[in-house]
């Protein structure tokens, strides 16, 4: 639920010029759980602990003005923050600033681009986040290199379609789009890095289908590679909601070219289900080997359950497993950033159990 915005705390210390703009909300969650992980048949490195993990809360401000003729000028500041650390940056999740109108929308910023599209819903709900099949999906090269950051594209110019009959989409283009937080401003051979990602998407009653594009070339991080990277990645998607489940497929072919190439295809298989007054999610999710490359393939599968205690506030309950082949060091998303975990060698697998609260403001 979002809320306007009140200028009263602050109405002492700012002009009133300052809140001249009528469609400001604040909005976001907090979301933390305690965590069991259990590391094991790896090298070295293998044990469990249990942590409180965070699940990618945040705090949104947004807002569009009225500019007249059916066209508003749109904003959005969203900052990413750890409440069991204390810590988070400004701006460190989606923000931009652009216009919208008949035509669509042409978005300037740093904005989630490909990697999520077709994924579960542990990342909207009180499961966790560490459970999504991005895990896999969004990761090549042994389960190392991300496809498009595994997050947010930088420097990226975004125009989406204007809703039209269950029709979504867009395309973007960054002017450097690999690695978050890469600057742009270089001139000469440096500033050859570049990204641009397209998507299209339909819904029509029970039915949701859709296909995305990634391509990106980096010239520009230092120290230099021996070869420039190249990205490419394509995914199709889709679901079919029978009422009292839904079921998805998500498939998706990614390629890394660098001083070592590395070319794999994962698929996923997403399910919900209505049990009692809440939501039952279950995963299962396969990276194939790399292509020439044997015993580089895992598998991972996650099940949970999501309680609503209000429209606002819920808690969630999920376990996941991922099964790494030999050569394989696939991990769960965002297990580093948001939880402190380690990193998993070759062939190590990981398992973990989660109980959690979200609150949604």
């Amino acid at each position: 639920m979002k809320k306007s915005l009140l200028a009263v705390a602050v109405a002492a210390a700012l002009p009133a010029a300052a809140f001249a703009q009528a469609n400001v909300t604040l909005s976001g969650n907090v979301k933390l759980g305690v965590a069991n992980t259990k590391y094991s048949n790896g090298a070295t490195g293998n044990g469990s602990g249990t942590s409180l993990d965070d699940g990618s809360s945040r705090f949104i401000i947004s807002g569009s003005d009225d500019l007249g003729g059916g066209m508003k000028g749109i904003f959005m500041i969203d900052t990413r923050f750890r409440p069991d650390v204390g810590s988070g940056t400004l701006a460190s999740g989606n923000a931009f600033v652009g216009l919208a109108g008949a035509f669509g929308s042409i978005r300037l910023g740093r904005l989630d681009q490909y990697y999520y599209l077709g994924t579960d819903e542990h990342g909207g709900r009180a499961t966790a986040l560490q459970h999504s099949n991005i895990s896999l999906l969004s990761f090549v090269g042994t389960g190392t290199t991300v496809i498009a950051n595994a997050s947010r594209t930088p420097n990226i110019v975004r125009y989406d379609l204007p809703a039209m009959g269950g029709v979504s989409g867009g395309v973007g283009y960054s002017f450097n789009g690999i690695g978050a937080g890469v600057d742009d401003g270089l001139v000469g051979d440096d500033s050859k890095g570049s990204a641009w990602t397209a998507d299209l998407g339909w819904r029509g009653g029970p039915i949701a289908v859709g296909a995305a594009y990634w391509r990106a070339e980096n010239d520009a991080a230092p120290p230099m590679p021996a070869k420039a990277r190249k990205d490419t990645a394509w995914r199709i998607y889709g679901s079919y909601d029978f009422g009292m489940f839904k079921v998805g497929l998500t498939y998706d072919k990614s390629k890394v070219e660098t001083a070592t190439d590395a070319e794999r295809d994962a698929w996923s298989l997403p399910l919900t289900a209505k049990l009692g007054p809440g939501t039952a999610l279950f995963t299962y999710t396969v990276a194939n080997d790399i292509d020439g490359t044997k015993n580089t393939g895992a598998k991972m599968y996650s099940i949970g359950y999501d309680y609503p205690l209000s429209k606002r506030t819920s808690v969630g309950i999920s376990y996941a497993n991922i099964n790494n082949e030999s050569g394989a060091s696939y991990t769960m998303f965002t297990a580093g950033a948001l939880g402190g975990h380690p990193p998993v060698g070759a062939g190590q697998d990981t398992r973990q159990i989660y109980l959690g609260m979200r609150h949604a403001f």
